[in-house]
């Protein structure tokens, strides 16, 4: 016996799946806030200002890029309509863009501030910039899809969190 969706079965399913891809962009900040809460909660110490500098570049930057890698490579069509784009050439060199700098963030906590420094400056421009295109969408496309808006989160409070805690705490 073949069952099939229904239209109100695919509506919630595509709800669920939205919502669920709508937590993608801010995985890094929930990774954060989970392990420094966790860190803290046992006792950070007096070197608690490094360390929530370098738990933010490791989650914020580090994982998240990994994260969005990973996303943009293998599930670039997927990706995209969560977006409100249409799949395209882009998915591949943002793929590996974010892939990259995750994977340098995560070198960071072996590295000096500097070379953390050098990540956040490099990661804020790009998601800075990122972020201006998806404000341009929604202008001129109207496009409020789930992570072309949700995305701003990360796309500005990451860096500056990440530049006012390296600056104040690093």
């Amino acid at each position: 016996m073949r069952t099939t969706q229904t239209p109100s079965d695919q509506s919630a399913t595509n709800t669920k799946s939205s919502h669920a891809a709508g937590i993608l962009p801010l995985i890094g900040t929930i990774l954060f806030v989970i392990v420094t809460i966790m860190q803290f909660a046992g006792g950070a110490g007096e070197h608690s200002g490094p360390q929530l500098v370098t738990n933010a570049v490791t989650y914020m930057i580090g994982w998240a890029g990994v994260g969005a890698g990973i996303s943009h490579l293998l599930f670039g069509r997927k990706i995209s309509k969560t977006i409100g784009f249409e799949k395209s050439p882009y998915e591949l060199e943002v793929g590996f863009a974010d892939l990259s700098f995750g994977i340098v963030a995560l070198m960071a906590a072996n590295y000096s501030s500097e070379f953390a420094l050098a990540v956040i400056l490099a990661s804020s421009i790009y998601r800075v910039g990122c972020g201006i295109g998806h404000i341009c969408s929604m202008i001129k496309q109207h496009n409020f899809a789930v992570n072309n808006t949700l995305i701003l989160v990360t796309n500005f409070a990451v860096p500056a969190f990440l530049i006012f805690a390296y600056c104040t705490w690093a």
